[in-house]
């Protein structure tokens, strides 16, 4: 088994149920591939070396996933939870698009984020106006 350094910078998220536990993905350039690790406490628990192929399909997942979140009906008295929650997509959408948008491969994959944006605001937008 290789061990491959930490790099200085990463990108973390961290998991609702707290102790420690999150989710790290850095970039190895040297190497060509994005490594996915799993952490409880100041402990890596498990990784995944993933090629940049495998990251955009994640990471198409991932959007739909958020589109479909947004998607959901879930309007309050004036709408305003829905249209929140449309702009915190919007916001968690660009910055996506910012990071993919570096490199001709990344470009492949901004667009399709940059597609199911669009599907997701014009849906929330449908949404919103169905609620008043």
């Amino acid at each position: 088994m290789t061990v491959i350094p930490l790099p200085r910078h990463g990108r973390w998220a961290w998991d609702l149920r707290g102790e420690g536990r999150g989710v790290r993905i850095s970039a190895h350039v040297d190497v060509g591939l994005l490594n996915l690790s799993l952490w409880k406490g100041g402990t890596c628990v498990g990784t995944a070396q993933l090629l940049p192929a495998d990251v955009a399909r994640l990471t198409v997942g991932l959007t739909e996933g958020l589109a479909e979140m947004a998607a959901q009906s879930r309007t309050d008295e004036a709408g305003t939870g829905e249209r929140r929650r449309i702009h915190e997509l919007e916001v968690r959408l660009a910055e996506v698009e910012a990071q993919l948008g570096r490199t001709s491969t990344r470009r492949v994959v901004a667009n399709a984020v940059g597609a199911v944006r669009s599907a997701v605001v014009a849906r929330g937008l449908r949404a919103v106006v169905r609620a008043r």
